[in-house]
Parts: structure tokens; C-alpha cells; sequence
């Protein structure tokens, strides 16, 4: 095996592990509050109920600005709080709406390319890590895309280096998968 080859598959299988373990704790703590604690009383105390277009208003603007909220808390509102019929036309559309943010954050990487705070930031930050990032820009959109890696934040640093629209909109396709694995796992850890 090539060297590079083992480099990518090394950068990729590290993220995409380090992502899983963020997961299982996750998962985890989910079943165990569960389990173990009485939801209902807190519910009574705690109780708001979000429209499902302002969730997903919030959603889409977290996605947008670095992720701020996990994608996983937003499928945990809806397994909880919406019909079960539903939750996969839900997932669906925050997928698209993740997707979308993405390439909106690509748009405003685009964009940055032309101006003169780009060439400030090739001087000290992206100048070195550019021409890898043009030649391995699939591999970090993936593992962005599949971990919890910033993909907004990692799809503007791409859009700025100059990679392929269309090669782009093509492996931002993975954020559909990590959206079906990660909502039907937590399908799977949710007390019905």
C-alpha cells in the first residue's frame, strides 16, 4: 500500500472511530437517563414545546455556524416529542437541511477565495495544507460529513481552497448516511 493511501485511510478510520466513541457516550447516556431516571416529573417542570419549524429553523442555523447544537439532539427532540410514523420524513428533511448548510458554507468558501482576507489566511493558516486539501478534499468532506467533525466550517475551508462544485455536492452526499446510521441507532436505544 501506498504511503499516502495509508495516510488517508489512517486520517479517515481515526476520525470516523473518534466519532463513534462521541456517539456510544452518547447513546449511552441517553438509555441510562432512561433507565434510570424519572423523566416525568422533570417533564411537568421543564415543559416547552418547540414548533417543529422553529426546530428546524435552529437546526439548519446551528448546522450553518460550525454546528454549534449535535444533529443528534434534534432526532432526540423528534423521537420524543413527534409522531413515530414521522421520525423518518424528519430525519430526511434535517438531512436536507444539513446538506443545504453545507453547501451554503462551500458558497461562502467560494466567495472568501476572491477576497483579500483569503490571501491573509493562505499566508498564515491554509497556505500549507492547501494543495492536500485540493488533492484529498473527498476524504476530509467525507469524514466530515460521516463524523462530528465541523462540516460546515470543513465544507467553507474546501469551497476556499477551489474544489469541484459538483465533486463536492457529490461526497456531501455521506452527511444522508451519517443522518440514516445515526437516527436509526437512536431508534434503536429509544424506550418505546
Amino acid at each position: 500500500m501506498l504511503r499516502r493511501n495509508k495516510v488517508r485511510l489512517f486520517f479517515f478510520l481515526k476520525n470516523f472511530i473518534r466519532g463513534l466513541i462521541f456517539f456510544a457516550i452518547a447513546i449511552l447516556f441517553y438509555k441510562l437517563i432512561f433507565r434510570y431516571f424519572d423523566l416525568m416529573d422533570a417533564e411537568n417542570i421543564l415543559s416547552f414545546d418547540l414548533s417543529t419549524s422553529v426546530v428546524f429553523i435552529l437546526s439548519f442555523f446551528s448546522e450553518l455556524i460550525f454546528g454549534l447544537i449535535p444533529p443528534e439532539l434534534f432526532m432526540i427532540w423528534l423521537i420524543t416529542t413527534k409522531s413515530l410514523d414521522l421520525y423518518p420524513y424528519f430525519i430526511v428533511a434535517l438531512a436536507c437541511l444539513s446538506y443545504c448548510a453545507g453547501f451554503i458554507a462551500f458558497l461562502f468558501g467560494k466567495y472568501l477565495h476572491k477576497t483579500w482576507l483569503y490571501e491573509i489566511m493562505k499566508k498564515y493558516v491554509i497556505g500549507k495544507y492547501e494543495k492536500k486539501i485540493n488533492l484529498y478534499g473527498w476524504l476530509v468532506i467525507i469524514v466530515a460529513a460521516l463524523t462530528p467533525l465541523p462540516f460546515s466550517a470543513t465544507c467553507a475551508v474546501v469551497g476556499a481552497v477551489g474544489f469541484n462544485k459538483n465533486k463536492f455536492l457529490y461526497y456531501a452526499l455521506a452527511r444522508f448516511i451519517r443522518y440514516a446510521l445515526y437516527s436509526y441507532l437512536i431508534w434503536l436505544a429509544h424506550p418505546f
